[in-house]
Formats: structure tokens, sequence, C-alpha cells
């Protein structure tokens, strides 16, 4: 797979499309256009609107490990064992960064910004599809 962007260039994408309004999980999405094709990632934004807030504001799962999650398994050819693997260590990658996955927990006072959340997915996803070229 051949990625358009830097790291940088992919987190000011994730950051002006915050500024757009559009939620976590889209932001994430959006930010990998040069990697899933134009129609998957207009699909998808359209799909993660729900996403928001930890799903529809129940503060479950945060929409930015979603939209990582959803990225990974529209680019990965992995059979289902593999690609759980695969999205289960992003996942605990960002849960060991930020102190859990939950937007409840995470939206506590004294926490990161939402805008910090989603750049912090963004680079454990493009770091691990750089090393996916290897």
């Amino acid at each position: 797979m051949v990625m358009k962007y830097t790291l940088d260039e992919r987190m000011e994408r994730a950051r002006a499309l915050r500024r757009e309004g559009y939620n976590c999980a889209q932001c994430v999405v959006m930010a990998f256009d040069d990697v899933v094709s134009k129609d998957e990632v207009a699909v998808v934004e359209r799909a993660a609107r729900g996403f928001g807030s930890g799903y529809a504001v129940r503060g479950l799962v945060c929409g930015a490990v979603s939209g990582l999650d959803m990225v990974y398994g529209l680019v990965s050819s992995e059979p289902r064992p593999m690609l759980y693997r695969q999205v289960g260590e992003m996942i605990d990658e960002f849960s060991a960064l930020e102190g859990g996955v939950n937007c409840a927990d995470l939206k506590k006072p004294g926490r990161k910004p939402c805008i910090d959340l989603i750049t912090d997915a963004v680079a454990i996803l493009h770091r691990r599809l750089s090393h996916s070229d290897e």
C-alpha cells in the first residue's frame, strides 16, 4: 500500500476535519482517504456519523478507536484471526496511551481533548500501515 500523506500531514488533515465539525470516527476515517478508495471513504464517512461521543452519545467506545478499526478493516486482506490480532494490538496501544477506550472515561475532567485522541489514533494507525509495507 502506498501512502500519500506523511504522519504530520495526516494529523493536520484530521485536525482540519474536526474544525469542520466531523466527529472523532469520521476524522480518523477521512484522514486516510489516500489508502481507502474515495467511494469507500464516502460510505464509511456517512456510516460513522452515529459513532460520535462513544456510539450516539452513549459514552461507549471512543469514535477515534472505531474509526481506526473501520479503516484497518477496509485496507487489510488478512484472515479474520490476524485482523483481530492487529486491531486488538492497536486498541491496546491506544488504551495504554490514553488510560482506556470508553468515551465517558476519556472525557472526564483533566483528560485529553478529543482532538488529541483523534490524532493519537491516527498516529497509531499510520504507523501500523507504514510497517505493513515493510
